[in-house]
């Protein structure tokens, strides 16, 4: 767990959690790190505007969502040929029946 400070009144690093100043080593010379708010954008699930990092984790809990750990991505592709050459995994576009005979995509 990343451990969050603030500057106190005589200029020196307070770690929130425990309010113990920070350690250092050496010449080490801590600064803030800043990070910017999430741009703005559609929900893939809810199709409603996130915007900001609040805004996102509250549209992932309303509809029961979580982040995806990047070691979980497995990436599938649609042609055999170039998930031999990837190494992914094979998933043929499956057919759609359009009614009336009509047949969308898929391999047969």
């Amino acid at each position: 767990m990343i451990d969050r400070y603030r500057l106190d009144a005589d200029g020196n690093w307070i770690s929130k959690s425990t309010g113990k100043p920070m350690e250092t080593q050496g010449d080490f010379v801590p600064v803030p790190q800043v990070v910017r708010d999430t741009a703005p954008y559609i929900s893939p699930i809810t199709g409603k505007l996130v915007d900001g990092r609040k805004a996102r984790r509250e549209d992932l809990k309303r509809s029961g969502s979580r982040e995806v750990d990047p070691s979980e991505y497995r990436p599938t592709y649609e042609s055999k040929e170039r998930a031999i050459k990837n190494g992914g995994e094979w998933e043929p576009r499956k057919a759609v029946d359009l009614g009336n005979g009509y047949v969308r995509g898929g391999t047969g």
